[in-house]
């Protein structure tokens, strides 16, 4: 299920209103307010374990860097000493499933 931020603020919203609502124990009149009741509202919000998960998986694909340094030394080298080969049956098995995928 997608969260966009209109769900996420509806349901926030929602739960504000829900614990705003309280009924007083005080004695005080209808059009008094009680000071606490001015002042700006802590919310807890409790992430669900998949969403925990995301933030793990965002956080590590963050992390990792985008150009695998070792991997292109690697293969530069290999390319630089003419060792280099392209296994041209892989390629294009590669392509046809590529655009398969597309298709698909």
């Amino acid at each position: 299920m997608k969260i966009d931020s209109k769900i996420a603020t509806y349901e926030i919203s929602k739960q504000l209103t829900n614990t705003s609502n309280g009924v007083s124990d005080d004695k005080q009149g209808a059009g008094e307010v009680k000071p606490e009741q001015n002042a700006t509202q802590d919310s807890i919000v409790h992430l669900s374990k998949a969403s925990k998960e995301v933030q793990l998986a965002e956080k590590a694909i963050a992390d990792t860097p985008d150009i695998r340094a070792d991997k292109v030394a690697e293969i530069r080298a290999k390319i630089e000493s003419g060792t280099y080969e392209i296994d041209h049956e892989q390629v294009a098995a590669k392509m046809i499933d590529s655009h398969l995928d597309e298709l698909l």
